[in-house]
């Protein structure tokens, strides 16, 4: 299969979030910016591409163009799990990520962070890409709704310019409005309205998902029962199996020999890769400590559920 998209990742962990934009656009990482050291082993020997580190420091003017730009930027400042200091957190990163999209300019730009990022810091993100002429659709995705054993909710943003839209990033990408919101108000992007949280999420229209299980067809994809032939799943599934090495079909993550819990009575690190929706090792395999493992997969994503949100924002 060939690849027709570039990526470049930003805070890429263990590259939950590439893989998800790797199988649904088609496209490959080809660099990735990451200083956590452990991750940075994990991204050496799964991805095997340059790690261009600090991004506080990094010249995006002499960096190789992509396609698309990912980030799963730290969620501790935004995180009720923690003291939401928001932009006096020093893990706030989100000014130099605005950067690196006003330089680099790509076609898609896609984000992840937690829930509480929507209260905390959201508007802020929305007024940097409106201000470097980006449109964004968001929306928050559980991993229970890809069928994952817990909620773990996470707000995924995806953002593109504003004269282009998303039309032709993807074969089979229609009209990207799906009842969504997009910035379409020139004079928003000159000068966005500062409200509180409360009305600027009312005003915004932000449209939370029902709580709703949805049926799937035999093959879990997206098209519910209505499959007209089965050419679409072959495609589907094809595409999976290709890059099987990095991304784990829904259907494939639900028929995984289960991990135990505990393992000497602590934590079993290979759980929490299987909870995360990983290939079976991803992190488990490495020559890291379990405290370290644990530290790798509590911050990432499940792949199955960003690969979720983009057919939610992106169909």
């Amino acid at each position: 299969m060939d690849v027709n998209m570039k990526i470049g990742s930003l805070c890429t962990g263990y590259g939950g979030l590439d893989m998800a934009v790797e199988a649904y656009f088609n496209a490959e990482m080809i660099w990735c910016a990451e200083i956590d050291r452990y991750a940075s082993k994990l991204i050496e020997h799964r991805f095997n591409k340059p790690n261009l580190g600090d991004i506080k420091q990094i010249d995006w003017v002499s960096v190789e163009p992509i396609d698309i730009l990912t980030a799963g930027y730290p969620c501790q400042p935004f995180s009720h799990a923690g003291q939401r200091k928001g932009e006096n957190d020093e893990r706030h990163i989100w000014p130099y990520i605005s950067k690196a999209i006003s330089v680099l300019r790509p076609r898609i730009v896609v984000l992840e962070n937690v829930r509480g990022h929507l209260s905390l810091g959201f508007k802020e993100v929305l007024s940097d890409l409106a201000q470097s002429g980006y449109d964004a659709k968001w929306r928050i995705v559980r991993a229970s709704d890809v069928g994952a054993p817990h909620q773990r909710a996470r707000l995924f943003i995806v953002a593109y310019p504003s004269s282009s839209g998303l039309q032709g990033s993807r074969d089979k990408t229609n009209d990207v409005t799906n009842g969504l919101i997009t910035n379409t108000n020139s004079d928003a992007r000159k000068e966005p309205r500062r409200t509180d949280r409360k009305v600027s999420t009312e005003s915004a229209g932000f449209q939370r998902r029902q709580n709703i299980r949805q049926t799937r067809c035999e093959h879990w994809c997206s098209c519910k029962t209505n499959c007209d032939t089965d050419n679409q799943h072959k495609s589907y599934n094809g595409q999976m199996q290709e890059l099987g090495s990095r991304f784990v079909s829904r259907r494939e993550m639900s028929l995984q020999t289960i991990p135990p819990t505990l393992v000497d009575g602590k934590l079993n690190a290979k759980f929490v890769e299987y909870m995360m929706g990983l290939p079976k090792g991803w992190v488990t395999d490495l020559d890291l400590s379990r405290s370290q493992q644990l530290k790798m997969l509590g911050n990432g994503v499940v792949p199955q559920q960003a690969h979720h949100a983009l057919e939610l924002l992106c169909q």
